[in-house]
Order: C-alpha cells, then structure tokens, then sequence
C-alpha cells in the first residue's frame, strides 16, 4: 500500500511556535487544542478493508471505492505474513472468493447503458450482492480528510496493540508525511487495557440483540413530543419549561404534538435533536459499514474477536444467492473462511485473522441517535434504490420510531412521500407501491 496525495495546510506553524516557545512536550489536550484549526488530506491506494473500516470509525471525511469496482486477479486482496502451509490455504481461500464473486456477479452478452440493473446479470445475482462473498482483506482505495485534532486518535488507532500489524506498512507510510517534532508527541504503544471493563458494560444491551431480533431499541427518552416541543419554545418565549407545563395542564401531550408539528413545518428541524433513542442492530459488515458512512451516531459496535470465534452465528445470504445455483459453493466457502479464520486467530492472534472475516458476517452494534440524523438517515435509506439489508433495517426502526411519536419522525419516509424522488434517471417509479407500503 501507499499514502499519496498527502497535504496539509499548517503544521510547520505549529512546529516554528513550538520552537519559538521552547515547547518539549505538550498534554494531549493542548496539542489537539492547536491542531484543530489544521486541515489534513491524503489517500490510501491498495490497503484492505480491514483497515478502511477501522479509519472510518474514526468519523473523519473520507470516499471509499466501492466493492462494484473491487480488482480481480492474485493482487485482489491483503493478507497478513503467515507460516507457509496457512499462506498458501489463505491464497487458495482468496482465490475461490474472487471467482465464486466473479462467477456470481456474471453479465449477460450484450451492451447497456450506466449501472447494470439485475435483468442485466446472467444469474441475477447484482454485484452488491455477490460482494457478500468477499473477505475484509480485498483491496481498496480511500480518500480521507480530518481536522489536524484527528491525528491523535488516529495515531491511538494505528498504535493500538489489539491490531498489530494492521497498521505497521500505513504508519511507516504516514509517519514519513509528518514532521518528526510532531510525530514525537503522537501516541504510541496504546494498550487499550480497558477493553474488558467497556465490553462488560455493554454486554447486557449485546446480548439483547440477534439474528432474530436484529433492530432493537434499547432506550429511549420519555415523552419526546414533549422534549421537542418544549425546547421549541424556550426560544420564543419568556416562560420557563415548568411554566409552559403548568399551563398546558391537562393538554399537555396534545400540546407539545402541535408544537412539534407546526415548529418542524417551518423548517425549524433543530428542535428534534431533543428527542434521543438508542438501538442495538445486527447486520452484516456490508451494511455496517453503510451505518458507520454517516459518521453522525454515537456507536459502539462488539468486539471483533466475538465474530471470529464464534462459529454458531449465522451468515447473511442474499436471496439471489440463496435462488442461485451457486448457494451451496457459497454456504461451503463461508464455512471454510470461518473456520480458517478461527485458526488463525487462535493461533497467532487477532490482528492476523481480521482480513478473513467476511462481508457476510454477522457483527452488533449499539447506535445513540436523536430525531433529527435519524430523520436524515432513514429518508435516504428506506428508499426502494437503497442496498436491500439496510432497507430492511431501517423500515424496521422507522417502525418503531413511529410508535414512539409520528410528529418528530414524519419526515423520516422515502423523499418521494416527502416532495419528490431525488434519484433523477434512477428512480425507481413505484411511487404509488412506496406510498402503500409506508402510508397504508
């Protein structure tokens, strides 16, 4: 892999003030304090989605190339340095995902014009779905950009001793972008001793989620018509949250949804951020990584060790597979991986094992949310040209958001239900379908 493009727009000036103020060391807090104003870009060519996904849940801007255009052939994919015997099954399990994906994602003879549509495909199995076959270690490429405060908890992540040598090339590769006066007081040797206690504490709400029981809401603040339509007022008006309350009397609920739907009328969606909630969801890593794109919730996803070990979980098989002559070549091969996977972990340790989880894998996570981003989220992703699975966990929580206020989650529909279609020449024409199975 390689780090190109790399620019940024004031480090030396950080250095020449260091210097000029005869700074040594500076707390973690100062330093981020300094570099938050700077701006840092670059792009990472041929690292795996391994190491993409972990960049991403940093929640800095970045474009990532999609898996339709992932490289076929033996540089396809980044694995880790193994003994020879597991090197060459890692080879041999890499080259049976590429071709069972090639195989699968097969187009018929003939021309068409932009994205190839499902009638498009010789076994109608659409290329989003044949990636779910693909391991974590094929290859990508991402744009990322930060403010320079990012940089330490980037340098937290590509130190940290649960990933080993994930990161070594990368870090190499960074490391030599930087000023050396900077990189001294980056963080190093991060141990993340705490994992233990923080898995702990999540693990009551984890074990609340499964393959059944895949969107699940955990918490949620009371009244959240109430929440919102309070912290509308407190803007216009003199009288305290309590006063208004007294006032409202008996009326209280009806009063607080009529706020709430004439103050979001205007456009005022702001006031929507009062209401919050907390999810537990199961997905694939496909869609986790369309959940972690948006970079707005607050998150804590399950150790990635659970997904390696735990061989009892079930996979995500998409129905084209599943209709396709290929479903049991990709039933056989996910098992394989798993439990290849499994070996190497225990073997040699977490960091070497990562690239051999596949998309289909199954991974939970817990999602903090107000109404506002879920409002933004679930509008772009209930729409019927969203990837399927994320489809079908957002219509899910959208039901369930419904029950607890239809006022603040109103506009959390298909933007055609809303005002019209965004999706220009790609849309799909079934408002009518849309509108039925939303609307009733």
């Amino acid at each position: 892999m390689r780090i190109t493009h790399f620019e940024h727009t004031g480090l030396e000036r950080i250095i020449t003030w260091a210097k000029r103020n005869n700074i040594q060391e500076m707390p973690e807090r100062d330093l981020k304090e300094v570099l938050k104003t700077i701006n840092i870009s670059f792009v990472a060519e041929g690292i795996n989605r391994v190491q993409s996904m972990l960049l991403c849940e940093l929640k800095a801007s970045y474009v990532q190339q999609s898996q339709r255009y992932v490289a076929m052939g033996d540089d396809a994919y980044v694995f880790p340095d193994l003994p020879p015997n597991e090197s060459r099954r890692a080879v041999e399990l890499g080259q049976r995902a590429m071709e069972l994906y090639a195989k699968m994602g097969a187009l018929k003879n003939g021309s068409f014009k932009g994205r190839p549509k499902p009638e498009h495909y010789l076994y109608g199995i659409p290329i989003e779905d044949a990636r779910y076959i693909l391991p974590l270690g094929a290859k990508t490429n991402l744009a990322f950009a930060m403010t320079g405060d990012k940089l330490t908890e980037l340098y937290r992540l590509l130190s940290d001793y649960r990933y080993g040598d994930v990161f070594c090339e990368f870090k190499q590769e960074l490391s030599a972008c930087l000023p050396g006066e900077l990189l001294r007081v980056m963080p190093q040797n991060v141990d993340g001793k705490n994992s233990e206690i923080i898995e702990d504490f999540y693990r009551e709400d984890l074990a609340k989620i499964t393959p059944v029981e895949d969107v699940v809401l955990l918490t949620s603040c009371q009244d959240p018509n109430t929440k919102a339509g309070l912290g509308a007022l407190t803007s216009t008006q003199s009288k305290s949250s309590s006063e208004i309350l007294k006032a409202w009397g008996d009326e209280a609920d009806k009063k607080a949804r009529e706020t709430v739907q004439r103050v979001m009328g205007y456009g005022h969606e702001s006031i929507a951020e009062q209401a919050r909630t907390t999810f537990g969801i199961m997905c694939s890593f496909v869609t986790y990584h369309q959940q972690v794109r948006h970079r707005l919730p607050e998150m804590y996803r399950e150790d990635l060790l659970h997904v390696l070990l735990d061989l009892e979980r079930p996979v995500v098989i998409p129905d084209s597979i599943r209709q396709s002559p290929f479903y049991n070549d990709y039933v056989t091969l996910t098992d394989d991986f798993r439990k290849f996977a499994k070996d190497i972990c225990l073997q040699h340790g977490l960091d070497k094992a990562l690239p051999f989880i596949l998309n289909c894998q199954l991974i939970k996570i817990v999602m903090s949310t107000n109404a506002r981003i879920d409002n933004a989220m679930l509008s772009e992703r209930t729409c019927l040209n969203a990837q399927w699975e994320i489809r079908q966990l957002a219509v899910k929580k959208l039901k369930i958001l419904r029950g607890l206020s239809d006022v603040l989650y109103e506009k959390a529909l298909p933007p055609c239900l809303i005002s019209k279609c965004k999706e220009g020449k790609m849309a799909c024409g079934r408002v009518q379908e849309v509108r039925k199975m939303f609307l009733g």
